[in-house]
């Protein structure tokens, strides 16, 4: 052990074996605290290598800083090969996205304790801790799309993605012989968004065109014009909302079927990964009346982007000064409040989620189409198409041939 100073500040050398030395700020100018210091940073190194534990402490925070770096270096070199392991696990923008937004909670719920303190009793009362989150915060800092009382589901998740983390600080002997904590908050029950009935949908569609003849500024006309192709490609594709935002034009192609019709697939990048997503026919003159407006504007967002000193995107949804679509969420409630659609027969709120559950729920309806091709199109799983949407699907069709 030994004591030196730097900037006044003592710090002490500790033998950590294996010809390695630990260095370690004791924060005191004072000589007698600084000893009395050292002495206890010395016997905890000794404890520590008595019960097999980390030499050199980690904060949970550094773990989670850790971790986020290598799953944005995964996505940045497009690696999807899916495992076990954090090395296998694929990192789509839409996964990105939810591990740095969850990581902003475990920050600051526990960023600060050393990684090897995190336990099932840690973990358990997150939950209760981040139920109060937005209800201790002064509402005037309260983000605006921020949702007040997180979900089972989303609870689930996150506390699914502490025992991630912990795996990871496992692997990397971050903890030492510590066994790993069990404890994962599972939700009550599945719920997820209502879908529009046919009924609603149709309500929906024709409201759409009388609010679009209902301006004549041009830039009003172009968000609404935006939002109705948006709207009738999601119901028709069941594509997520981050995947639709993050359509490029470059990710459309065109083909023809065996019965000779053309159709719109798109490349999807999404939170399942890569795959192939094909859109219903009918829906293919929202894309064509999408691409045509998106002539129309060119003009305008090359002018944009050159007094910004920025490239044009190739988004196939733009906003009407040529930016990326964040959110289309506050136009869409305008519209439901306008068309008296903002909650189901059952009192459940809409949003634009549940066109993707009314595709599904009319695909299954239809009955034309299998329930795997459905999940695979939505890149989801049968157990979901099942449990999430099976309820809404039996129609008189699908009634007649389980009766027959």
């Amino acid at each position: 052990m030994l004591l030196s100073t730097r900037n006044g500040i003592f710090q002490v050398r500790l033998y950590a074996g294996n010809r390695r030395y630990i260095y370690k700020s004791l924060k005191t100018r004072d000589l007698e605290e600084a000893r009395e210091r050292a002495v206890r940073a010395f016997y905890e190194l000794e404890f520590r290598k008595e019960q097999d534990l980390p030499t050199q402490q980690k904060r949970f925070s550094d773990v989670i800083n850790e971790y986020v770096r290598m799953r944005e270096a995964q996505h940045l070199r497009g690696d999807y090969v899916r495992g076990k392991n954090a090395k296998g696990q694929q990192t789509s923008p839409y996964m990105l996205r939810q591990i740095q937004r969850v990581s902003k909670f475990w920050h600051e719920y526990c960023g600060n304790k050393t990684v090897e303190k995190i336990d099932d009793a840690v973990l358990k009362d997150y939950v209760e801790w981040r139920r109060d989150y937005y209800a201790r915060m002064p509402k005037d800092k309260i983000p605006r799309n921020a949702k007040l009382n997180p979900a089972d589901k989303t609870l689930e998740w996150e506390t699914t993605f502490a025992l991630t983390l912990l795996k990871y600080a496992h692997e990397r002997g971050y903890r030492g012989n510590k066994p790993l904590p069990k404890f994962r908050y599972k939700a009550q029950r599945n719920r997820t968004r209502p879908p529009f009935t046919a009924e609603e949908y149709r309500r929906l569609y024709v409201g759409m065109r009388r609010w679009i003849r209902d301006t004549d500024n041009a830039r009003w006309r172009y968000t609404r014009e935006l939002l109705r192709d948006y709207v009738l490609l999601l119901a028709n594709s069941g594509l997520r909302v981050g995947e639709a935002n993050n359509l490029r034009v470059g990710d459309i192609s065109k083909f023809k079927d065996e019965n000779d019709r053309e159709l719109y697939g798109f490349e999807v990048d999404g939170k399942t990964g890569k795959r192939f997503v094909v859109i219903r026919s009918n829906a293919n003159r929202y894309v064509d009346r999408t691409l045509e407006r998106n002539a129309r504007w060119q003009s305008e967002w090359q002018r944009i982007a050159d007094e910004r000193g920025e490239a044009v995107n190739d988004y196939l949804f733009k906003m009407a000064d040529g930016s990326k679509i964040i959110t289309l969420i506050d136009q869409f409630n305008v519209l439901l409040e306008r068309e008296g659609l903002t909650h189901s027969a059952d009192g459940e709120k809409y949003s634009l989620y549940s066109l993707r559950h009314f595709y599904a729920v009319h695909m299954l309806r239809k009955g034309r189409v299998n329930v795997f091709d459905i999940a695979r199109n939505m890149g989801t799983s049968v157990q979901i198409i099942e449990s999430y949407y099976g309820k809404h699907a039996t129609s008189r069709v699908l009634a007649t041939r389980l009766g027959s």
